[in-house]
């Protein structure tokens, strides 16, 4: 499969697996209930085809998955990601992103501009 050919689901499958997440994690990350993302990645594919290109409840993860894009261009390993992920960033006030992802989707949407600009997307501090 394609990433253009990618549901919403499958890249929440794809950023579980890649960043090595725990379901509670993702759905921090994703601002839904955990047994509603549960139930979503253990749909079939023939399922997931016939949701919505969104899912009620599922607008975070968009931001979320294009955050995902956008490090993994930058960094193609996982480990490199997850690097960045865990690594304090001066941008964040000293804070991992990981965490200024998880704290509302509107600090989701500041690290989703963070990484889109490049903004110490590469840079160690």
């Amino acid at each position: 499969m394609t990433d253009s050919n990618r549901h919403v689901i499958e890249w929440l499958r794809k950023v579980q697996v890649e960043w090595e997440l725990p379901v509670d994690q993702l759905a921090r990350l994703c601002h839904c209930p955990v047994d509603v993302l549960e139930k979503h990645l253990a749909l079939s594919a023939d399922q997931i085809h016939a949701l919505p290109t969104v899912p009620a409840g599922f607008d975070a993860a968009v931001t979320l998955i294009g955050i995902f894009k956008n490090i993994r261009a930058t960094y193609p390993e996982s480990r490199d990601q997850n690097g960045w992920l865990q690594k304090e960033n001066s941008v964040f006030e000293g804070h991992r992103p990981i965490d200024v992802m998880a704290m509302s989707p509107e600090h989701l949407a500041f690290v989703g501009y963070t990484v889109e600009s490049g903004l110490r997307l590469t840079a160690q501090d």
